[in-house]
């Protein structure tokens, strides 16, 4: 086990999962066909060699600058003297170097290493076949290529993963911004609501116990006054805790049939299979938007029906909240009617609400929530 751990602290973590094993294969193949190719060079030669290509391809590993055009140039230079004196198949385990060429930080030094790797097929030939370009009639030519493009695959592939972790690092930020702007906002709404409500039991219960000796019906009343307060309180707080809650779309979906049902309006949903998943912060804040939407239709539509529908469409999970009730223009439209609201949470979460509205010919309202 501490053998493994000590293997394993040789090479990098970011690439165990990935190249690892790929690294071992790549190896025990080359030992092998090292050992196995039929040459005058000695055993013991062929395994120096060996562990000396391994220890170049640790510098590579580790080392991005200089050091690493070093190691390649002299790791390249073994296996030109490998393939001339041995075998030239052993220039196939020029994927070693190759894979490495990726993940240097400079152009430059990726232009360099390439260089090399290119030259070294044209020496090798140039030497046992007289012809620095005969490699490229015979199965060589493909190996050459895939080691000239491996190095850009991999900085596409890291460059991905480089991108992936960003984006997931500003979607936890967003979640975080999101969560924040909802403490701001119930705190203003502690501060509008519940906190004008304890004013005035505070100011009531002062009143009634100055009416208590001189007036006992009049500090009854107005202990009664504070009882109905303080239910009103409590039901306040109530409503500030669920809305801290993650709020699912379905289940406001379902409360909304609830809250139709007995009425004259007829409510629709379409499209609720196709809701895609969501983050808890998008989908909470379409949600409560829904929701304020749905309720305003009761209140103040006199449709005789509202329509709920969601369709996915350039990246966004769209939600059209639409009746045929009264409607409004935008001068008569009353203040507190939850608009601001809503468009206040579709923004915190990179979404957009659209508001479209006729005298006594309905009202739509339009939800944009981003599905990334």
């Amino acid at each position: 086990m501490k053998g493994c751990l000590l293997v394993l602290s040789f090479y990098p973590r970011d690439q165990l999962k990935s190249t690892l094993f790929l690294d071992i294969c790549m190896f025990v193949f080359f030992l092998f066909n090292l050992l196995q190719s039929p040459s005058a060079v000695p055993i013991w030669l062929r395994l120096f060699l060996f562990l000396t290509i391994a220890a170049l391809y640790y510098v590579v590993l580790w080392k991005k600058d200089w050091l690493f055009l070093v190691a390649s140039a002299i790791g390249i230079a073994l296996f030109i003297i490998l393939a001339i004196h041995i075998d030239p198949v052993l220039l196939v385990y020029l994927f070693i170097f190759s894979d490495s060429s990726g993940k240097v930080r400079l152009w430059p030094h990726l232009s360099i290493s390439l260089f090399l790797l290119t030259s070294c097929y044209f020496i090798v030939f140039a030497v046992i076949e007289n012809n620095p370009v005969a490699f490229l009639t015979t199965a060589f030519a493909p190996f050459l290529f895939l080691q000239l493009i491996l190095p850009f695959v991999v900085r596409f592939i890291k460059r991905a993963h480089s991108l992936e972790k960003d984006l997931a690092a500003a979607r936890s930020e967003i979640e975080a911004y999101v969560k924040e702007e909802e403490r701001n906002r119930i705190a203003r709404d502690l501060h509008d609501t519940l906190g004008h409500t304890l004013a005035v039991i505070k100011f009531k219960s002062e009143l009634a116990i100055r009416l208590t000796e001189q007036k006992p019906e009049a500090a009854r009343k107005e202990m009664e006054y504070v009882l109905d307060e303080a239910r009103r309180a409590a039901k306040q707080v109530r409503e500030v805790v669920t809305e801290l809650k993650h709020v699912q779309i379905q289940v406001e979906i379902k409360q909304a049939f609830v809250l139709f049902e007995g009425t004259y309006i007829s409510f629709i949903v379409r499209g609720d299979e196709d809701i895609p998943a969501l983050t808890e912060a998008t989908e909470t804040m379409t949600a409560l938007s829904i929701r304020e939407a749905l309720v305003n239709c009761y209140k103040h539509s006199r449709a005789d029906q509202v329509l709920l529908h969601f369709f996915i469409k350039d990246g966004y999970l769209n939600c059209l909240i639409k009746d045929d009730g009264v409607g409004s223009d935008r001068s008569t439209r009353k203040r507190g009617d939850g608009l601001e609201s809503i468009k206040e949470r579709m923004r915190l979460i990179g979404g957009f609400c659209e508001w479209h509205s006729t005298k006594q010919r309905g009202t739509e309202v339009h939800l944009r929530a981003p599905l990334s």
